[in-house]
């Protein structure tokens, strides 16, 4: 069922380029947002500054620190300007969240006025849901809380070492566990608003909430295998990244073609996760259905018997 859900997944983001390209032109904007900024910066920084042969070079911590003290730009500002483009940023993404639903939805191709408007029908639903979202967060975040609380009542305030180490790895595993189910709530009420055209956030959260926990493994294990390619995608990225390293301007091309090359392969997984979750969601809401006229109709038929032998 899942690999099912994946090969549909696949198969409706490919028929899809075109909203593959709008995604990764979106990340495109933002990372020129973000960078201008810092280019201004940094080609000011290098005019007075001996450092400058290490731009082409790998990252050089001698380097962000002497931008930081010398670059006129505080740590601050820096910190600022990420917060305020990684908001915009998700924001965004929220909106195209709900045209690429509709496409997978309506088993369409790409389409500008469906997909568009579609965004625009469901951004304030969106935003409305992930407000309704974060006590669930927060509740799915102190998961890894549990642990602190289970060391302290079996080894007390101060556990052998061992412990404490593989404790704070076993917080690690379950902040990030806490996150998947936290993204898989907030994709599954989409994905329920969209196919249903709910408009009441409360209840595609809680609906988003009980599929999720009546199917964990099938829902969790897809989102994992997403999960791991994209985390493979990156194990095989970045060491290619380091050996292009070097201040020669083909090589700096090189360079920058590998990392479009590599955001526009995570906006191909990201979509290959919106269908495919849409896919399991039919499915496995179609089973359950299924399961449950079965059901009723042998109540039914029990019924039935009864009264005739009476």
């Amino acid at each position: 069922m899942i690999l099912t859900a994946l090969k549909s997944g696949i198969a409706q983001m490919w028929a899809n380029k075109r909203l593959v390209l709008v995604f990764y032109l979106a990340n495109l904007f933002f990372g020129l947002i973000l960078m201008l900024p810092f280019r201004a910066a940094v080609s000011k920084f290098i005019g007075f500054s001996f450092m400058s042969e290490k731009l082409g070079q790998r990252f050089d911590m001698d380097f962000l620190f002497e931008f930081i003290k010398y670059g006129n730009i505080s740590p601050s500002t820096i910190a600022g300007m990420m917060m305020i483009t990684a908001a915009a940023y998700w924001l965004f993404m929220l909106f195209l969240s709900g045209g690429a639903f509709s496409i997978f939805a309506n088993d369409e191709k790409y389409m500008p006025n469906l997909f568009w408007g579609s965004a625009a029908k469901y951004f304030g639903r969106f935003i409305r849901l992930a407000l309704w979202s974060l006590p669930v967060f927060a509740i799915l975040f102190c998961l890894q809380f549990l642990w602190t609380a289970i060391e302290r009542l079996f080894f007390g305030s101060d556990p052998y070492q061992y412990i404490s180490y593989w404790g704070n790895w076993l917080k690690v595993g379950l902040r990030y566990i806490s996150i998947i189910l936290f993204g898989l709530v907030l994709d599954y009420a989409r994905v329920y608003t969209v196919q249903f055209n709910e408009h009441v956030m409360r209840k595609a959260l809680w609906q988003g909430i009980k599929f999720i926990f009546s199917n964990l493994l099938q829902t969790f294990s897809l989102a994992l295998l997403l999960f791991i390619i994209g985390a493979i995608a990156v194990a095989i990225y970045y060491p290619i990244a380091n050996i292009l390293s070097a201040p020669y301007a083909f090589i700096l091309i090189l360079l920058f073609l590998l990392q479009q090359l590599y955001i526009f392969f995570r906006m191909m997984l990201r979509l290959t996760l919106y269908s495919s979750q849409l896919k399991l969601y039919r499915t496995l809401s179609s089973n359950q259905e299924s399961d449950e006229v079965y059901s009723r109709n042998d109540m039914t038929d029990d019924l039935s018997m009864e009264g005739a032998v009476v």
